[in-house]
């Protein structure tokens, strides 16, 4: 083989090793990190040791349990057929 050859042979095989967007690389995820940083109202909350204000406990605590059992017994589909007829005579 010439000498020629393999020198080409080894820079198109180790092409593919070079990184051709350091641009992008340098700032890969940054879209990502803004906007997961845009979705937070306030960074410092988990440090608040206030009570949070607005819905007392008993009625939390209610709707999250109905939450839970909105899983475990789902609302009957609707019949189809008896939308817009009415049974009264």
């Amino acid at each position: 083989m010439k000498p020629y050859f393999v020198i080409a042979m080894i820079a198109c095989a180790t092409a593919g090793c070079a990184s051709r967007t350091p641009q992008w690389d340098a700032r890969f995820g940054d879209a990502t990190r803004a906007a997961f940083a845009q979705q937070v109202i306030h960074p410092a909350a988990a440090q608040d040791s206030r009570p949070v204000s607005g819905v007392d406990g008993q009625a939390a605590a209610a709707s999250q349990q109905r939450y839970q059992k909105s899983f475990t017994e789902p609302l009957p589909p609707a019949s189809v057929f008896t939308i817009g007829v009415s049974g009264a005579k």
